[in-house]
């Protein structure tokens, strides 16, 4: 099994025990939950989540053969494009919403943040993964003048984060509280020697994965709106 295999096992692994702990801390308060996986792919991790849960399961997916696998496996399915169109679901319907390894491949990423935060309830919570721009193995690779592996030229992402500008960018305005931010990963160590490391520097670990509550700071969500500033002010160019 090759690293990369290794890592994203991991996180797929973290991601289905951290929707597992938020299960526990609602179980009280009763009721089918609905979980909403943006960008569900053919919902082999959308059904895992859903049955920790006992929950509803909701998909957002542009390809149509994976939309369909995702539906065989009882997902409501929306296909969309994440970067220009809005979701079908109404606002505050939805308790958790999961993007496991999306947001590098969004040039807009006002909307899909916008749409999350207005379908998921007050105290929703929001679990994201991205691979980390910070992480050890792309610090090394710049060092010595070569492109990092997360956002290669003609590779699939189109952007990089660091393991702090995630949560700022999840947390703008106050919209959501970032309540733990953990590393998965720490090339070139193979899991699970990695562990302790990434553990230990979260910051150069290889992928991030965000824990966030939706506050009721926010009545708008404040994405599109900080987009929109920066396009009028010529900072931006325009997805739509």
């Amino acid at each position: 099994m090759s690293l990369l295999v290794g890592v994203l096992n991991r996180v797929n692994d973290t991601i289905a025990a951290l929707v597992e702990r938020v299960g526990r801390e609602r179980a009280a308060g009763g009721g089918a939950p609905v979980l909403l996986d943006v960008g569900c792919w053919d919902g082999t991790h959308t059904e895992r989540y859903a049955k920790t849960l006992d929950a509803r399961a909701l998909g957002v997916e542009i390809f149509e053969t994976q939309a369909r696998a995702a539906e065989a496996r009882g997902i409501e399915v929306a296909r969309l494009d994440l970067e220009t169109t809005r979701f079908p679901w109404p606002d505050a319907s939805v308790d958790l919403v999961v993007s496991n390894q999306v947001f590098e491949h969004l040039k807009n990423v006002w909307r899909p943040m916008s749409e999350i935060h207005r379908v998921l309830k007050p105290g929703g919570r929001l679990i994201l993964s991205v691979p980390n721009l910070g992480s050890l193995h792309n610090r090394v690779l710049l060092a010595f003048g070569a492109q990092p592996t997360s956002i290669r030229t003609l590779g699939p992402h189109v952007r990089g984060y660091t393991f702090g500008e995630i949560r700022r960018f999840i947390a703008l305005d106050g919209a959501f509280t970032v309540e733990r931010a953990i590393g998965v990963g720490f090339y070139p160590f193979p899991v699970p020697l990695a562990n302790p490391f990434a553990a230990l520097w979260p910051g150069a670990a290889h992928t991030t994965i965000v824990v966030a509550r939706k506050t009721g700071a926010c009545a708008d969500p404040p994405w599109e709106s900080w987009y929109r500033r920066e396009r009028e002010a010529g900072l931006q160019s325009s997805f739509e």
